[in-house]
């Protein structure tokens, strides 16, 4: 039997930085959604969501209402993409 020597949180963080990257998951749909787009509505969507004077419900209503179901909280985690909590997409 292979015995783990116990190692220090130095040594467990040191060896975070060597390990290969978690893979990412599936992009949110908000992110299919602008990868999928015509070029108008993807800069207009892009657009819409750096307004912050914009509600998530009210991008995700307009998106909704032109066959794309999404959510408002589905809207808000991919504004806040690149943070903790936000989606996986690219910033």
């Amino acid at each position: 039997m292979i015995e783990k020597q116990p190692i220090g949180l130095a040594g467990e963080l040191d060896a975070l930085t060597s390990a290969p990257a978690a893979p990412r998951g599936p992009r949110c749909s908000i992110g299919t959604l602008l990868q999928n787009a015509d070029s108008d509505v993807a800069m207009s969507l892009r657009t819409v969501l750096d307004q912050t004077g914009v509600s998530a419900k009210a991008i995700a209503d307009a998106l909704s209402r032109h066959g794309d179901p999404v959510t408002s909280n589905t809207v808000a985690r991919h504004r806040r993409r690149g943070e903790s909590n936000g989606c996986r997409c690219e910033r």
